[in-house]
């Protein structure tokens, strides 16, 4: 996963890598504040937009602290109700952080159902510093080429140098191109406070929220400062404020290293991966990473999206490995990929890797990496010493010997951070009369179910729906976990205690 941030997000980057083919956490202590009083919040102003949709820009404050600093304007969009008589709106996050809300509902509105687009206006939007609303950016497609190839898991004082001289390179190129009053206010108790903002523009007393992934963190905080400001919230994929970073990074490194075992075993049952690796993929993607760990690698050759002939180094097979295993139904293509480079060929491992980092059809990268990497280094705290990311390093790769040392060392870039965070890692309790539905899924890597468990526990006033299966989040994967939530928002009924949604 390189030296971006953890990704949590919702969709999958599958359509978008088959075009380019073809052509987290700690919680900051915080203390509420009044969000209605910080400037006056007008009503959305809605214009027509992407065909069927609406959009809007919501004015917020750059410093909820420092009113008088300016405003930040933030991108909404909504896709209103089919029906003559909405419940109101779910605004909803697909995770991150840094993935654009923007995008994330015009291109997967049709996963929710006929019957909520019915009932319901769904309102996303793009958080502070991510895509259309004053994004952070740091690099240009060089750059993040550059980032992505960075050594995962240095292990000697060589590598380790190019590694630190990397990041504090991007970093460089961070403050450069980013104007600091945007750089210093992109934590995510910021996007918190904005979407009560939001709430309030919308008209609605009460907010119904979804928040997939890190889109979780967000609903969290969000019961912390305002608990009585809720109706409904969904949280798919969880993220346990109560975690530190580093336990959040072992956690995930385990939660992949048992997925990339699912992949193992899936091969031989599918009659094209059992065809190319007869002897097995374990052996063979074992291999692959050790003589890339060595200094091996192959090219890759899509000129319209990489100027040219690239490098796929240790960096991005590693992120192209954890890139697909967010969901099964990338499998195939993490095999193909494995065999077209031990065939000499990297087009398909430069694809998956680079698409997960904000690739675009155009060669040219989305600001999603930037604003990842600069919400969470503002959100979390990272250790503070070489010596200390060795340490880990070596305990981590223990239990998760693939994605163990790239998961302790992947936090690099918030040591050189400019912009410090306040890291508490803290249990958040609902303290409001409204329940809310926590889902999990039990073989997520990204967010493992053993935060669902622990956040339902938590929050007190919730109920745990369990999906059972591979993949991140659940809503996508099973019918049942999408009854059960179109309904909760709709009824406000929660499924009976200890109900198992299986996968289809």
């Amino acid at each position: 996963m390189g030296y971006m941030r953890n990704q949590h997000r919702f969709w999958s980057s599958r359509a978008t890598l088959l075009a380019l083919v073809a052509g987290v956490s700690g919680v900051l202590t915080v203390s509420p504040l009044s969000v209605a009083g910080a400037s006056p919040i007008p009503s959305l102003s809605w214009s027509a937009c992407e065909k069927s949709f609406e959009c809007a820009t919501l004015p917020v404050p750059a410093n909820y602290a420092h009113p008088a600093q300016g405003t930040l304007d933030i991108s909404v969009i909504e896709l209103p109700a089919t029906g003559p008589h909405p419940i109101g709106d779910i605004v909803l996050n697909p995770g991150g952080p840094g993935a654009s809300g923007i995008s994330f509902l015009t291109e997967s509105y049709q996963s929710f159902p006929a019957s909520l687009r019915q009932d319901f206006n769904l309102v996303s939007f793009d958080p502070r510093g991510v895509g259309a609303s004053e994004p952070v950016n740091c690099t240009d497609a060089a750059g993040m080429r550059a980032l992505i190839g960075l050594n995962p898991s240095p292990t000697n004082d060589a590598q380790i140098r190019q590694v630190v001289d990397g990041v504090k390179s991007f970093i460089k190129g961070c403050q450069t191109e980013t104007p600091a009053f945007i750089l210093d206010n992109v934590g995510t108790i910021n996007t918190v406070r904005d979407l009560d903002r939001l709430r309030i523009a919308l008209g609605e007393p009460k907010l119904n929220y979804f928040g997939f992934s890190y889109g979780t963190y967000i609903g969290e905080l969000y019961v912390k400062l305002f608990p009585q400001n809720f109706r409904a919230m969904v949280l798919d994929g969880v993220v346990d404020p109560a975690l530190s970073t580093t336990a959040s990074n072992l956690q995930q490194a385990i939660g992949f290293e048992r997925d990339l075992q699912d992949f193992y075993r899936w091969c031989p049952t599918n009659s094209t991966c059992a065809r190319e690796f007869p002897k097995g993929v374990k052996g063979a993607l074992t291999g692959l990473l050790t003589s890339f760990s060595k200094g091996a690698s192959v090219k890759a050759h899509l000129a319209v999206l990489y100027g040219g002939t690239v490098t796929v180094n240790y960096g991005v097979l590693t992120t192209a490995i954890a890139a697909s295993l967010y969901s099964n139904q990338q499998w195939p293509d993490l095999a193909k990929a494995i065999a077209s480079a031990y065939r000499g060929n990297g087009n398909l491992l430069a694809a998956i890797a680079y698409s997960y980092a904000g690739l675009q059809q155009n060669g040219t990268y989305s600001n999603m990496t930037a604003a990842n990497i600069a919400t969470g280094c503002e959100d979390n705290k990272a250790p503070t010493s070489i010596a200390q990311y060795k340490t880990l390093a070596t305990t981590m790769a223990k239990a998760a010997p693939v994605f163990g040392a790239s998961e302790a060392w992947g936090t690099i870039t918030c040591t050189y951070w400019p912009v410090k965070p306040t890291s508490s890692p803290a249990a958040i309790a609902n303290r409001s009369r409204s329940e809310i539905l926590v889902v999990g899924s039990t073989g997520d890597p990204a967010t493992p179910y053993s935060g669902a468990v622990n956040v339902a526990k938590e929050l007190g006033n919730a109920d745990l729906l369990t999906r059972t299966g591979s993949g991140h989040t659940a809503y996508l994967f099973s019918s049942c976990v999408r009854n059960w939530t179109d309904r909760y928002f709709t009824t406000l009924a929660l499924p009976p205690k200890g109900s198992v949604c299986p996968s289809n």
